[in-house]
């Protein structure tokens, strides 16, 4: 049976420059989606799949992140207690693989979520973490999405055709919609086996001078086996203005948060020191 994942990276230095001048103020992960910084959704769906750990990857100038979690505040409490907020410091945007690498424990199979899309409906990561100790490996989370948009995706290369989980061939990041394997794309959502992991210490830049996860990801297919499953719910990027006013608009219309389960307070947050270069996209 595999291991359980007991700790989860949130990559949370990038520039946010699709929100500037937003941005120059406040990171994007303190944005306000209705009553709350969109940050904690994703906290909230870490530890409501039973995430114990959440590793918060910042950057230079991104202050404000660790203040808003000082003495374990958490808005309307949304971890609960024993949960561990941890934070590194990335130094030089390297992409999000680079990030990855830097918040993850030696050894120890992980789970990574973008907190800037925001999900609303099924717990995501625990659909990923059931695939998991069903199937082994990793998996990813994926939507389908218009042939005219794969360029802006990782688009996974599936066996099968029907169904909601899928074993995966390969992934490629960024393809010309004339040549992608399929509409599924990578949202950010990922259960990351050790063995993907092991790789991404020793990974190169690619695709615009970044270290690409989705590179890592993909050599494991043929080894320690990759399961991409379809998530159902809505799906809102909240890194722009339109998906931002979006996410606002629709969980105001909902009688209660994306997560199901309110949590209790969090104990008070630990902070690490700063570690060498780490970045998200």
């Amino acid at each position: 049976m595999p291991s359980r994942i007991r700790t989860a990276v949130i990559p949370a230095g990038g520039l946010g420059t699709r929100l500037l001048p937003l941005t120059r103020a406040v990171p994007k992960e303190l944005l306000p989606v209705w009553k709350r910084p969109v940050l904690d959704y994703a906290i909230e769906e870490a530890a409501a799949a039973g995430i114990e750990r959440v590793v918060i990857i910042t950057a230079p100038g991104k202050e404000a992140l660790q203040t808003y979690f000082a003495n374990g505040c958490l808005t309307y409490d949304c971890a609960p207690k024993g949960l561990t907020l941890d934070f590194v410091e990335q130094r030089e945007p390297r992409g999000l693989g680079d990030a990855v690498r830097r918040g993850a424990p030696a050894g120890e199979p992980i789970a990574v979520l973008l907190p800037d899309e925001l999900l609303i409906g099924p717990n995501c990561l625990a659909q990923l973490l059931e695939c998991r100790q069903r199937d082994g490996g990793s998996a990813i989370a994926v939507k389908r999405v218009a042939r005219t948009e794969v360029n802006r995706y990782g688009i996974v290369d599936v066996d099968g055709e029907a169904g909601s989980a899928w074993r995966v061939r390969s992934v490629i990041e960024k393809p010309h919609p004339d040549i992608a394997p399929s509409d599924l794309a990578v949202i950010g959502r990922y259960v990351l086996d050790a063995e993907v992991l092991e790789r991404l210490q020793s990974a190169l830049p690619t695709l615009n001078g970044e270290i690409q996860l989705t590179d890592s990801i993909a050599a494991t297919c043929r080894s320690a086996g990759v399961s991409a499953v379809r998530y159902d719910g809505r799906r809102f990027d909240c890194g722009n203005f339109a998906g931002l006013l979006q996410a606002n608009i629709a969980v105001s219309q909902l009688d209660e948060a994306p997560v199901a389960a309110p949590m209790p307070p969090a104990q008070p947050a630990a902070t690490q020191p700063a570690a060498a270069e780490a970045s998200a996209a």
